[in-house]
């Protein structure tokens, strides 16, 4: 089968009997979700401006097609202006493009797309003269070309003025990104010019930028090359900046032979030793890290560096050897650290003692990994059928961290295990608290779903009177979003927000008002102008890049998630609508909650994409629309392109073998597990399949699409005699226990948001 999109299936039936240009949101429709020979089998049949235009340069340029991408992108350049006979030489598309015309938005764009390609044919001196045509700013795009101007520059042997441009850059341009690459570009370029003293010494300032990064991988690499010309000495800090990006290139050698040369001063003496330790870790030294630490008196710290790297590795047993010595040893903050990762091991693993080691942790320490092992310990009395000592310790969890990472768990199973004793009153106290205090946890929206299904609407309204009555706020919203379950009317459920007494009613509507007007404070408006002209056309590469260029601090990564939620939702691109708003949740301090929130913010947290294919799917293989969203959201969250560490792919996350043998089935040939409407119907078919397999429920059915039918087969045989709740909680998979929640969250808030059928956006 080839590749198809929803967006290409509908513009071939929309436009079989003529060529007009696509409009609306088609472009950036195309553009973030088709492959790029689609883009060009559809656009090059239509009438074409600067945007299918640029679009083609990009696409033709991935597929490696140079000319045709030039070609395109001179004819991007203005807005009114085209040349259909244009020679695709460096003379003639430069005195195009230099030509007097109104500019497109995506003038500096080609022209920089046109300079990368004659790079790649060695026209470097019109590399420089097609970026002397761009505007100036303070812009990655910017940043990017002038990178690219002192290369051809410097392959010319014009290394004063190759210099000089980046001296300029550096400058202007602050971040961490920028500064590592053009101090590492102007080493690169002093060390051609021989002036290997001014190229260490860039290459050691790569280092102070960022020790971790690629530049400083890259920087390590030539210095280390260079070093053999002996071009000056380096002291003793820069030897261990160097060791150390050594070690984060991945070169553990060189970097042990580095650590173990320098005599490092006293106050830097501790990180020399970590890092000696970790490099000889990675290269299997175990001997030599135990004599290192036998020199140094057992130093707990080098022991816990030495757990912490077999952590990373995957080696968790001998992380936890090294960890053991480091908790004996008592030294702070090494043994607390220490000790919450082996109790954490110790327990997931069932291994012999591990209560005594969650019991020593919530005694010596307050924090929220406690509160987390006091939850462990009520989970395992729950599995153990002793309710009465899982009462304590999450009474004891919610109590001294009612905030916890794992509340909600405590409170979900005090309020069941209240239930199923018959304590009423504490059920209830267990259940209100639930839906105040973790507002967005799946176990909440279980509790929810199931308690609205053991009243009638007119019950459900009768307690949330008398509770505003009452003035009991919590008790309000509690019985506010049963009613909202219930009745699954958004419209309803806004007309009762207004009795409500939460502040957070307020802060929702304000984050509306800054994604609607996109007020941005941080003074990085520059860096979102260009954004209206990538979204329209769907150009994922110049969104990220210029969002990169931000700094990481709360006010501008506020700003770039409002920017960014606001085109999503103008244009529907639905992952970064989504991930966006999760974004400024954390930033703003608020819980996502769609009982509060306006109704517009709910929409965009469950948006409808792709609606023709799922609505074809749904229909053809008898499979709930909603059941289809909440899965590409648990699993993707709509990112089409997406691919796990485990392999599965798509917007449905289709392992490539399960795949292969749902499209056999259905005698599909060619198939991109990367075009959504193609996720989208191997999704379908084989969820459906899992409903009629398990007869329609959808925990069991959920649990096989992550886990597989055959574990799901053992544990329903497993936990015969258990109900859902505990099925799932027993899961032996911690993902597909969160999965099952997670979905089934999601799958009761499409119904609501959407109602039955969903509709189109």
């Amino acid at each position: 089968m080839k590749t198809r999109t929803i967006l290409i299936t509908a513009m071939i039936l929309l436009f079989s009997c003529s060529n007009p240009p696509i409009s609306g949101n088609g472009l950036s429709t195309m553009g973030f979700y088709a492959p790029s020979r689609s883009i060009i089998s559809l656009l090059e049949t239509r009438e074409k401006g600067s945007h299918e235009h640029f679009m083609l340069g990009v696409a033709y340029k991935k597929e490696k097609k140079y000319k045709n991408a030039m070609f395109h992108f001179a004819n991007s350049c203005f807005a009114g202006h085209r040349d259909p006979g244009l020679r695709l030489f460096s003379n003639p598309v430069y005195q195009f493009v230099k030509g007097y015309h109104v500019k497109s938005d995506y003038y500096d764009d080609a022209v920089y797309e046109l300079a990368d390609l004659f790079f790649l044919y060695g026209e470097h001196g019109f590399v420089v003269k097609f970026i002397d045509l761009m505007g100036s700013g303070r812009s990655a795009l910017y940043r990017d070309a002038m990178l690219l101007k002192s290369k051809s520059l410097a392959v010319q042997k014009k290394y004063d003025e190759a210099l000089s441009v980046l001296k300029k850059l550096h400058e202007a341009y602050d971040d961490p990104e920028s500064r590592s690459v053009i101090l590492l570009r102007t080493g690169s370029i002093l060390e051609k010019k021989s002036d290997y003293i001014g190229a260490v010494d860039h290459y050691i300032r790569v280092f102070e930028v960022d020790v971790k990064g690629w530049q400083a991988a890259s920087a390590a690499d030539l210095l280390a090359a260079l070093m053999e010309k002996k071009p000056r000495e380096l002291n003793g800090r820069e030897k261990l900046l160097f060791a150390k990006a050594l070690y984060h290139g991945k070169m553990y050698r060189e970097s042990i032979a580095l650590l173990s040369a320098i005599k490092p001063e006293p106050a830097d003496r501790a990180e020399a030793d970590t890092y000696l330790v970790r490099a000889l870790t990675r290269d299997n030294a175990t001997a030599a890290v135990q004599a290192l630490i036998r020199e140094r008196s057992g130093d707990p710290a080098l022991l816990k560096a030495q757990g912490d790297e077999f952590w990373d590795m995957g080696s968790k047993n001998s992380a936890i050897t090294a960890y053991l010595q480091v908790i004996q040893s008592g030294k702070e903050p090494y043994a607390q650290a220490a000790l919450q990762r082996t109790a954490r091991f110790l327990e997931e693993n069932k291994r012999a003692g591990h209560e005594q080691y969650l019991i020593d942790y919530k005694n010596k320490y307050s924090d929220d990994h406690a509160g987390h092992f006091l939850w462990l310990m009520g989970r395992n009395m729950i599995r153990g059928k002793n309710n009465d000592r899982a009462v304590q310790y999450l009474e004891e969890s919610v109590s001294k961290y009612p905030k916890g990472s794992h509340s909600d768990e405590c409170r979900f199973w005090l309020h069941k295990i209240h239930a199923g004793s018959g304590s009423g009153e504490k059920a209830l106290a267990a259940a209100t608290q639930l839906v105040a205090m973790n507002p967005d946890s799946p176990y909440t929206w279980l509790l929810i779903k199931q308690q609205a299904a053991l009243f009638s609407e007119q019950d459900l309204e009768r307690q949330f009177s008398r509770a505003l009555q009452e003035q009991k706020s919590d008790a309000a919203l509690y019985w506010h979003s049963l009613l909202l379950a219930k009745q699954k009317s958004m419209k309803k459920r806004t007309e009762r927000i207004g009795s409500l007494d939460s502040p957070d009613i307020g802060r929702y509507r304000e984050m509306e008002k800054l994604i609607s007007s996109m007020k941005t404070t941080s003074g990085y408006g520059g860096a979102f102008k260009k954004l209206d002209a990538y979204f329209l056309v769907g150009y994922s590469a110049g969104i990220n890049r210029e969002m990169k260029l931000l700094p990481k601090t709360d006010e501008a990564r506020k700003d770039k998630f409002i920017a960014l939620a606001h085109y999503s939702r103008k244009y529907g691109y639905a992952y970064l609508e989504v991930f966006s708003c999760l974004e400024l949740f954390k930033l703003l301090g608020l819980k996502e909650n769609i009982a509060l929130m306006p109704e517009e913010m709910a929409a965009m947290l469950f948006p409808t994409p792709f609606d023709d294919c799922v609505s074809k799917y749904s229909a053809l293989y008898s499979v709930d629309r909603n059941i289809i969203y909440a899965l590409a959201k648990a699993e993707s969250l709509f990112k089409q392109n997406a691919v796990s560490s485990a392999g599965a792919s798509g917007l449905m996350q289709l392992m490539p073998s399960t795949a292969r043998g749902i499209a056999r089935g259905l005698r599909l040939e060619n198939y991109d597990l990367a075009d959504p409407c193609t996720s989208i119907q191997l999704g379908a078919k084989y969820i459906a399949g899992l409903l009629k397999e398990f007869k329609g429920n959808y925990q069991y059915a959920v649990a096989a699409y992550n886990a597989g039918a055959g574990n799901v087969a053992k544990w329903k045989d497993r936990y015969k005699n258990e109900d859902m709740d505990y099925f799932t909680e027993f899961t032996p998979f911690i993902e597909t226990r969160y999965y099952i929640l997670r979905t089934d969250k999601f799958l009761t808030q499409y119904g609501i948001i959407h109602g039955g059928k969903t509709a189109a956006r």
